[in-house]
Order: structure tokens, then sequence, then C-alpha cells
């Protein structure tokens, strides 16, 4: 009897301590998503070159729209011609040059300048080109 009784203490401890752990499984998934040039894009800044220019569009004002499985690039402006801004609505083809030093924007043909993400942002900057520094260009902010 008394060894029945240690066996049920024993399964019931036994039970307990399994029951009361907790599970860890390893993680498949990045924190940090990986970023990416595809899908919409809001133009809300420009500012730099020689005038010392400092542009701000509200969100919807120009869009652009990458498709990397197409490399184009639409862009949707509604405030028409701008100081600064040059590019009018259309479709125009796009690539994307990465080397040690970074990954570049060429648009039509045209290498824009260096780009980095920083969080929902898309950072262009003109005076940094795939070839070397360049001076006098602008900072694009664009924001998903």
């Amino acid at each position: 009897m008394k060894t029945l009784v240690h066996s049920a203490f024993l399964l019931l401890l036994t039970f307990t301590f399994t029951a009361c752990q907790k599970e860890t499984r390893p993680t498949t998934t990045s924190s940090t998503p990986k970023s990416t040039i595809d899908g919409k894009w809001y133009l809300m800044r420009i500012h730099g070159g020689i005038s010392g220019a400092n542009e701000t569009h509200a969100a919807g004002d120009i869009s652009w729209s990458f498709n990397t499985s197409t490399g184009t690039l639409t862009v949707n402006n509604t405030v028409g011609n701008s100081t600064y801004y040059y590019l009018p609505s259309g479709t125009y083809p796009f690539q994307q040059i990465s080397n040690a030093n970074g990954n570049y924007l060429v648009i039509d043909a045209n290498e824009l300048g260096q780009f980095v993400f920083s969080g929902n942002q898309l950072l262009i900057d003109e005076n940094k080109k795939s070839t070397g520094e360049g001076a006098c260009g602008f900072y694009l902010t664009l924001q998903r």
C-alpha cells in the first residue's frame, strides 16, 4: 500500500512539473523585416542643392510605386510643376545598383543617387553616386 501511495505521489509530482514547464521554440522569423523598395512611397520632402531648397509635400501629393518584378516605377504627381521636383506623372524603367558602398537608384537610365531605408522611410542622396561623390544634389525623403 505504501508503495502504491508513493508511486501515485511521484506520478502526480512528475505531471505537475512537466505541465508547468515553459515551452521554448526556436524562432524562424527575423525580428527586423527586410526592407524592400517594392510598393508605394510618398514623396514628403526635397531639400539641399546649391539653392538650399526645402520643399515639403503632403502624403498623396506625389507617389512613387516601385515594381521590381517588372522593373517599373509609376509616378503619380497631383501637384503639377514645382520648383525642385522633376518627375511628372508616368511610368519609368528603373533599376537598383548595389556595390560595396551601398545601393543606388537608376530611373529612366539616369542615376538618381544612393538610397537607404530608415524605418518606413526611403532616403535618397543625389550627392552619392555609384561612381563616387557628387555635389549640389538634393536629398529626397519618401515615406510608406
